[in-house]
């Protein structure tokens, strides 16, 4: 019998601390990507009101009209790109988004390009499809793309590049000019470019430019509502191609899911209609938790890299001359500060953790002071043990 070999699949270092987080009491959660806001109470309304009024049937495996006419308008006003409705396919998440992409665009034995550091969640898709990861550098100090490395990896088999600018973990916005480099580079060995852009609307700097804004006729766009809209176990998102690419995508996407939950696009329609304010409020939280991390991480002479937009810090543990996988157990078990390794993102930042800003004022302040302390000492964990 066939097996899949899902054994050989790499599993994500953010969830292996998230596991043993949630089996330990009082635990100061610093290591997941989670809004803590509820999403806005139209949203919620929406929902219930669309459930309660019959719509909870099959849509178009494009998605609702009247969702994909909302996208279009917030495509073109915050992203700056036109794109027309049959552009546009709505997903059960970012993540199957991306799959999707992936799945329309690439064949078994192709080469794709991700970015290192990266979300790690994207060798998953690849390598379950059996496609060929290539990890391209994106060093420190700015984790932008490291251009000249990149022209060094290309291949006859390579078809497709991912970026994802403000990002996971790093959060950085590269220069209008080193996306206009990146863009030329996709155009000159005829690459695919997926933008994952899920972070879009979290931005502390002048917006981000999107790939799509120069070459839209080869760039797939993934974005989300779980980041911007606090939707993260709502599972909505939306894919853009170029047509007749698109019409790929959809039919890639019936085969996968046939369509996404009808009461679940009205929530989303809800959020796009509404959205702005609240969008607005939870950004200037998170900008003061920037803010107020790097005072803490100053306080006790701790680098750190802020980022341009997400929302997430990454501390430098160099000074450890630990693992930082090692290093993340070891503060959970004694500490009970759950912080993600940053070698889960690739070795460009196997010396850092990733502290997520998502998490309350109090808990970050109160996580931060004892990793900063923790780093301060040299080691020196307090006696706190499990239990």
């Amino acid at each position: 019998m066939y097996w899949a070999q899902s054994d050989n699949l790499p599993t994500s270092g953010i969830r292996e601390i998230l596991d043993i987080a949630l089996q330990m009491p009082d635990v100061i959660r610093l290591e997941t990507g989670e809004p803590n806001f509820p999403p806005d109470r139209a949203v919620i309304d929406a929902f219930h009101q669309a459930a309660r009024s019959g719509h909870n049937r099959y849509t178009s495996s494009w998605g609702h009209p009247q969702l994909r006419e909302a996208l279009i308008d917030k495509i073109q006003r915050i992203n700056h790109v036109q794109r027309a409705a049959n552009e546009i396919v709505v997903t059960p998440g970012g993540s199957p988004g991306l799959l999707l992409a992936f799945l329309g665009i690439l064949q078994p034995g192709d080469e794709l390009l991700v970015p290192n550091p990266g979300w790690p969640d994207y060798l998953g898709g690849v390598y379950a499809l059996h496609i060929q990861p290539i990890s391209y550098p994106m060093p420190a100090p700015e984790f932008w793309p490291d251009l000249g490395q990149l022209q060094t990896l290309v291949t006859s088999k390579t078809r497709a590049i991912v970026v994802n600018f403000p990002g996971n973990p790093a959060g950085s916005i590269p220069p209008v000019k080193v996306i206009e480099e990146l863009v030329a580079f996709a155009r000159k060995h005829d690459l695919w470019i997926i933008s994952d852009e899920v972070y879009d609307q979290i931005v502390f700097t002048d917006q981000v430019l999107s790939p799509a804004q120069i070459a839209p006729e080869r760039t797939i766009s993934v974005y989300s509502f779980s980041k911007t809209y606090a939707m993260t176990g709502w599972r909505l998102g939306y894919v853009t191609a170029p047509w007749p690419y698109s019409e790929s995508l959809y039919r890639v996407a019936m085969g996968l899911w046939s369509s996404v939950s009808e009461p679940l696009q009205y929530a989303g329609l809800a959020a796009l209609n509404t959205g702005g304010e609240g969008i607005q409020a939870r950004l200037e939280h998170y900008r003061r938790r920037r803010q107020l991390a790097w005072e803490l991480l100053q306080s006790y002479d701790i680098p750190c890299h802020l980022p341009d937009g997400a929302f997430y810090v990454l501390v430098d543990i160099s000074s450890m001359q630990m693992h930082s996988r090692d290093f993340a157990l070891k503060l959970l078990e004694h500490e009970h500060v759950a912080v993600a390794p940053g070698s889960t993102f690739g070795t460009e930042t196997r010396n850092f953790v990733r502290i997520s800003l998502a998490s309350s004022e109090e808990d970050l302040s109160r996580g931060l002071t004892a990793l900063a302390q923790v780093l301060a000492t040299g080691y020196k964990f307090s006696t706190t043990t499990l239990g």
